[in-house]
């Protein structure tokens, strides 16, 4: 008896839970990874930024100042998808998001995953945190500035 006439004496439930679990492993293979970072973890990930491809964006609204090595600042955190054109093309690429708490950046976080992009790190409690580990912001706006 051929392995086709075999699978059509299996019961449509064997046949039915066998199609799920097909379509359960293909969408977990499918899914991003998300890494929520430490200050320091994220400096760590800076300095192998070129040997990784690693692709940093900052989604602070308004603009607060930049982490080193930020290839892009999007500011409309809350429509990463009107922006494709500033995000790289592969969607391989790994991505280091970040904001100034933290807040702006987990939507873009999870606006990335529905992008399709596969490997997304996030720094928790954003420049905030990363100053007060002792990392240096770039362009930070002092308040002297913002008076009239």
């Amino acid at each position: 008896m051929g392995l086709d006439k075999q699978w059509y004496r299996l019961p449509w439930i064997w046949k039915t839970s066998l199609f799920f679990l097909l379509m359960l492993i293909v969408s977990c293979a499918e899914q991003s990874k998300i890494y929520n970072l430490t200050p320091q973890q994220a400096s760590d990930l800076l300095n192998e930024k070129e040997a990784m491809g690693l692709f940093v964006l900052n989604v602070h609204t308004p603009y607060e100042g930049e982490i080193e090595k930020t290839d892009a600042i999007i500011e409309d955190w809350e429509s990463i998808a009107n922006h494709q054109d500033q995000l790289p093309s592969d969607k391989n690429t790994p991505i280091l998001v970040y904001c100034r708490s933290g807040r702006m950046s987990t939507s873009a976080v999870e606006q990335l995953q529905k992008l399709g992009y596969k490997e997304i790190y996030h720094l928790d409690g954003g420049m905030r945190e990363w100053k007060k580990a002792g990392f240096l912001i770039m362009n930070e706006p002092h308040p002297e500035d913002s008076q009239g």
